[in-house]
């Protein structure tokens, strides 16, 4: 009875000690922790435990993980159990938990979330922020399993609430900075998966928590200002921002009471800074939330006592002339990029007039004779300034404006940036893909974007594309290769738009473009000359004679199919990475790196 009794105060004490009760006879006593499994994950470089070739990252091993999460009685052991979650996370199986496996994590996660030992120790509260949005941050096919995690995700929600009460608490340091750096980011990248799916249970979840409240709570409170730095504060706004997209949109685009609410909270809660820091609170309510919320630059403008307008030249200080009808604007290029860019640009023009023959004739009533490239750092400068400067939707990876083409003061302009991702490397993304939408527009297509009333979606990206990548396209092969089966016909892809996805929209429009390129060459022409003088009916009629090549146009898919070969590092497993388009460069606190103890990808 003293042992039993005994027992009881220790359980009240934590719920994690699963390991201290009565065993009658005959009865099978609880599992201890694998100690000689922890042993090996603690023993064993971040570099081999972050790689594919690690044998350990398996769900056998995992489940040996989570039980032993349940079980630990010590920071060291659970540090080492949780971090290899991380791992697996990025290059085990996910796609193959199953939801016994999901729902014995999401107990362990809970028990650890209500321990002693999470309270005492930001590595532990780090590691618990880094778990929810990378186990619990999914868009699964099937609804039945996005239901079940939005469920469980539920549970653990009010944990990372408290957890973000007692991290700002914290006395800075840099384990407590990674611990509530990550917790705020654990909102932003949950919420960032599920505004994207506005009806699906993610969202629904993240909504019905009302994570808003917590978020402005810390937002305005001293807390969000750290040894007088103001990124948890940054942070909390971004994390603010996507909660205003994940939020139920109204009709016709009208903003709905909850929509207003938040902005008008944001707005007194900034005007409350800008009181205290001046311009520098500005600066974070409108690279925090403004943008990223994606508000955009009339907003800010009617925003101004709280939200910044930069100056262009502030931004983007680089002007080169490439040509007489090009010029790129960046914000860091070197000479040597610029020179690059520019002869990538040029070099290709002469494919699409003779692909087309354009005898280099502009349609009528174009003014459109320059094209200014605008080349930014990152996505997140685009998201932000794209908006800020240039007035344009920044929801999207880079865009083609071309304007009223008819006006003699229109100016034609691509926004794109760096490829970021490739940091050795040098590229801007889409930078040949969009110049090929200029030549469109300025040599074939009569009129501005949306002259012509359908049918332009699948000749718009599929020339494109073609144009800008010839016969040089694995990456649509392998989609192709992949999906044959499903491969929709010529007369579907004619009429693609944009909301069919991508695969529609670039790799089966590609594959179009370049089928009547090959085989009817004369007909890819013929439209092109019934674009260029505004004749749709014959463009559409030879549509659907083009159609009529569907058997054709199969055997032709077949025979690239067969012919494909994947090289080895289209073979190679793939990371399952972070979006790349998820978190803000310029939010990540300076002092926090991602180096072997804080692996992301």
């Amino acid at each position: 009875m003293l042992r039993q009794s005994l027992c009881a105060l220790l359980l009240v004490g934590t719920s994690l000690l699963v390991g201290c009760s009565v065993t009658a006879p005959g009865q099978i006593a609880p599992r201890q922790a694998d100690s000689s499994f922890i042993n090996d994950l603690s023993t064993l470089p971040s570099q081999r435990l972050f790689s594919h070739d690690n044998p350990l990252l398996d769900t056998a091993s995992l489940a040996k993980a989570v039980r032993a999460i349940a079980q630990s009685q010590d920071e060291a052991s659970l540090d080492a159990l949780l971090y290899y979650l991380r791992a697996f996370s990025y290059f085990g199986p996910m796609d193959k938990l199953t939801d016994a496996e999901y729902a014995a994590l999401t107990g362990a996660l809970n028990r650890l979330g209500d321990s002693p030992l999470i309270l005492e120790s930001p590595r532990l509260q780090e590691h618990f922020a880094v778990t929810l949005y990378r186990y619990y941050g999914i868009d699964n096919k099937e609804d039945k399993v996005n239901d079940q995690r939005a469920e469980q995700l539920a549970s653990l929600l009010p944990l990372l609430n408290q957890q973000l009460k007692r991290t700002a608490k914290q006395s800075p340091s840099q384990a407590t900075d990674y611990a509530l750096w990550e917790t705020l980011r654990a909102y932003g990248m949950l919420l960032n998966v599920g505004r994207k799916q506005p009806d699906g249970a993610l969202n629904k979840q993240l909504i019905a928590a009302e994570l808003d409240k917590v978020l402005l709570d810390f937002a305005a409170s001293t807390q969000s200002l750290r040894d007088q730095q103001d990124w948890p504060r940054a942070n909390a706004y971004w994390a603010l921002g996507l909660y205003r997209l994940a939020l139920p949109s109204g009709e016709e685009g009208k903003i709905t009471p909850a929509e207003q609410a938040l902005d008008d909270a944001m707005v007194r809660l900034a005007e409350q800074d800008v009181a205290q820091r001046g311009e520098a609170a500005k600066a974070t309510y409108t690279l925090g939330y403004h943008v990223n919320a994606f508000a955009g630059q009339e907003a800010c403008r009617d925003r101004g006592t709280v939200c910044l307008l930069p100056e262009l030249s502030q931004v983007l200080p680089i002007r080169h002339q490439c040509s007489d009808s090009l010029y790129i604007l960046a914000q860091d290029l070197t000479p040597d990029e610029l020179s690059i860019s520019c002869t990538k640009l040029t070099s290709q023009e002469a494919d699409f007039h003779r692909l087309l023959k354009t005898q280099h004739q502009p349609t009528a009533n174009d003014n459109n004779d320059a094209l200014q490239v605008v080349a930014f750092k990152n996505w997140s400068q685009y998201n932000a300034y794209g908006q800020l400067l240039f007035d344009i939707s920044t929801d999207n990876g880079g865009m083609y404006i071309e304007g009223t083409p008819s006006n003699p003061d229109n100016q034609a302009s691509f926004f794109a940036y760096r490829q970021f991702w490739i940091a050795s490397e040098f590229a801007i993304w889409n930078l040949n893909h969009e110049y090929v939408h200029y030549l469109d527009g300025r040599f074939v297509k009569y009129g501005g974007f949306g002259h012509f009333p359908r049918k332009l979606v699948w000749w718009s990206e599929g020339l494109a594309e073609y144009v800008s990548k010839g016969n040089n396209n694995p990456s649509t092969l392998k989609v192709i290769k992949e999906k044959l089966a499903e491969a929709p016909d010529l007369k579907t892809i004619f009429a693609t738009e944009y909301k069919d996805g991508l695969d529609r929209t670039y790799k089966w429009s590609y594959m179009a473009i370049r089928f009547l390129a090959e085989h009817h060459p004369e007909a890819l022409v013929r439209l092109s000359h019934y674009l260029k003088t505004d004749y749709f009916e014959g463009y559409e009629k030879l549509l659907d004679e083009l159609a009529q090549q569907q058997s054709a146009f199969s055997n032709w898919l077949t025979e690239q199919v067969a012919q494909f070969e994947e090289n080895d590092a289209d073979k190679a497993p793939k990371i399952n990475k972070l979006n790349r388009y998820a978190y803000r460069d310029y939010l990540m606190p300076t002092h926090l790196k991602l180096d072997e103890a804080h692996q992301h990808f």
